[in-house]
């Protein structure tokens, strides 16, 4: 029997994604999405930048990874009516303004626009279709932009 072969180059670090996560989240509260620079992040946690973008594969990616960990969506939303009740929960929330981030983000990067897809799916699931679910979760956004 031969014994296990590593792959190449140093093994990773198991405590380094904490440490990443933990990093941006602190960033994200203290500054919003702007704040989340991918440089900064490695600092704090005491990683290289490439360790981020091994399990991130961008600053967008670990700003959605750190809501749904911060704000995981409910697991069943039966209506309209509690899916509004949990995107606005979402939006007036700690991270409000960086989903806002990720949607303005989106409109111009292909790869944010499906990570912001991904993170808004849940509450979508609640309204009969999409064109409902857009005006619905659009003007909620819209107030939550006006409310600053």
């Amino acid at each position: 029997m031969n014994p296990p072969t590593r792959g190449r180059g140093r093994p990773r670090r198991t405590e380094a994604d904490a440490e990443i996560v933990e990093a941006a989240r602190t960033l994200l509260r203290e500054g919003g999405y702007r704040a989340l620079g991918l440089d900064e992040v490695a600092r704090r946690a005491g990683t290289a930048k490439t360790s981020i973008y091994r399990r991130w594969p961008s600053k967008a990616a670990l700003a959605a990874e750190i809501i749904r960990r911060e704000v995981p969506p409910p697991a069943n939303i039966p209506d309209r009516e509690s899916a509004e009740r949990a995107f606005e929960e979402l939006m007036n929330g700690p991270f409000g303004g960086v989903v806002a981030s990720l949607i303005g983000e989106a409109q111009g990067n292909d790869e944010t626009r499906a990570i912001v897809v991904a993170l808004i799916e849940p509450y979508r699931r609640g309204f009969a279709d999409d064109e409902t679910a857009a005006a619905i979760l659009g003007s909620i956004l819209f107030r939550c932009l006006l409310a600053g």
